[in-house]
């Protein structure tokens, strides 16, 4: 099967690389997929959820907005402000801030804090369906 280079670094850390069958980013006009040989490539990417193929199993993570980047040497770099895979999530500490931000929106803040309230509330629910769809990673403990 054709395989290629998936990297997928953050400002803190290179959290994924590894060959790969497929993966699919999610982008400001919709998703898209990308596989070995394709054609190269420079889009921005949304906040949402990257699902990478490999040995015929589906893995998720979750993103912050960022670019990716599929070169013609058969290897795609995705540069992302976040990158959380399900494994890392914690959900309790997930349900405690989404509580959090619902308090401050029913409280109708304003400003920057509501705009800081709606972003965690978003990011919180992207990972908390990440981690809901797959507990562990396949990789092993990536740094």
């Amino acid at each position: 099967m054709n395989r290629f280079l998936l990297e997928i670094i953050t400002p803190q850390r290179k959290a994924f690389s590894e060959e790969v069958t497929s993966v699919t980013v999610p982008t400001p006009t919709g998703l898209i997929e990308v596989l070995a040989k394709h054609e190269p490539l420079f889009t921005s990417l949304a906040d949402g959820e990257l699902k990478i193929g490999a040995g015929g199993k589906q893995y998720f993570l979750a993103i912050g907005g960022g670019f990716m980047e599929v070169r013609p040497n058969n290897t795609v770099t995705v540069l992302v402000s976040r990158a959380v895979h399900a494994d890392e999530v914690n959900e309790t500490e997930i349900k405690k801030a989404m509580d959090s931000a619902k308090s401050l929106i029913a409280r109708k803040v304003s400003g920057d804090e509501m705009a800081a309230a709606v972003a965690i509330l978003r990011r919180s629910m992207l990972e908390l369906k990440v981690a809901r769809r797959r507990k562990s990673h396949p990789f092993g403990n990536v740094s």
